[in-house]
């Protein structure tokens, strides 16, 4: 892989809690004082949008659930952000609204399943156990859906990305697709010392080194022959540096790791080079598709943003 990439990312507005959800419980220090002689978090504005309110304990409820654990000095500036991402969400979901998008149930359902999928089958127990409503969760899950339809229609489809943008990239940044050194490996790992000597005999005597690995080897590529596969130097454990110095075919002694006893064998070596214009295409297309997404998005919040009228009371978050 081209290690120029960075994985795509969401907008801004969407890293900070596009799925206010999140399946853990509140601990005792971020729950509010139900005690405490205060107006009710539900009668306070903490700001309006187009004259529409959103409550202290709404702000509140969100923040929760997104599970964002902020360290007390950073807890106001972390809930700032957080109200201004809320308030853009809420923009972007009365502009979708609007434009007369429309979300399915089976859309939803979907995403429920893939929810589920992730925090397995007790799903609605870790909502309950986290203090959230499966209603909400639904809730939540359309208003994300609504967004990301929005965001297709406004913003992705208009981040293209031609053939001319990506060679010109390529040859700017030429020194990014350099292909460092690499090995093909074989492993063996047993959990002591005195079965690593026993299985370095067997190699001695000529033994196979992949039917010896598909024999004794207790790592997940055992069923492989012990193959690693072509790694470059720093991509395993300092352990495994040892292959780089065998000579083709060659067979490193017992080596000690926190996983157990290895026995290597180099298979190949790939010599440095570069990459090609054919093979960095995928990783420069992403990287210049999200550098037109940001700009672009950047540029239609801020018209959103001119056709909205709200008013923020930072100050009330305090309560």
């Amino acid at each position: 892989m081209i290690r120029i990439y960075s994985s795509r990312s969401l907008a801004p507005v969407l890293l900070l809690g596009l799925l206010f959800f999140c399946a853990c419980k509140p601990s005792p220090d971020e729950e509010f004082d139900e005690e405490a002689p205060t107006v009710s978090a539900d009668l306070i504005v903490v700001a309006t949008m187009n004259g529409d309110p959103i409550t202290l304990g709404e702000f509140q409820e969100r923040f929760t659930r997104s599970g964002f654990k902020p360290d007390k000095e950073a807890e106001e500036e972390v809930k700032r952000e957080f109200l201004n991402r809320l308030i853009e969400r809420k923009m972007m979901l009365r502009e979708a609204q609007r434009r007369r998008i429309s979300v399915t149930l089976q859309e939803i359902n979907k995403r429920i399943e893939e929810v589920r999928a992730e925090h397995g089958l007790e799903l609605k127990e870790l909502l309950s156990s986290a203090g959230i409503d499966f209603e909400k969760l639904k809730s939540d899950i359309w208003e994300n859906v609504m967004i990301e339809k929005l965001l297709d229609r406004e913003v992705d489809r208009h981040a293209t990305v031609s053939s001319g943008e990506i060679r010109q990239y390529y040859r700017d940044h030429a020194d990014r697709f350099n292909k460092p050194e690499q090995v093909r490996a074989r492993q063996i790992v047993v959990a002591t010392e005195q079965e690593a000597q026993k299985a370095l005999e067997r190699l001695e005597k000529r033994a196979d080194f992949a039917a010896l690995a598909k024999d004794l080897s207790t790592a997940p590529e055992a069923a492989r022959g012990g193959d690693l596969g072509y790694f470059a130097l720093g991509d395993m454990p300092n352990e495994f540096n040892v292959v780089f110095r065998l000579p083709k075919g060659g067979t490193s002694g017992v080596v000690k790791s926190p996983y157990g006893y290895h026995i290597f064998k180099l298979e190949d070596r790939r010599l440095p080079g570069k990459f090609s214009l054919e093979e960095a295409t995928p990783d420069i297309r992403a990287i210049l598709f999200q550098e037109k997404r940001e700009k672009l998005f950047s540029r239609w919040m801020k018209e959103l943003r001119s056709r909205t009228k709200f008013e923020v009371n930072y100050q009330a978050l305090q309560q």
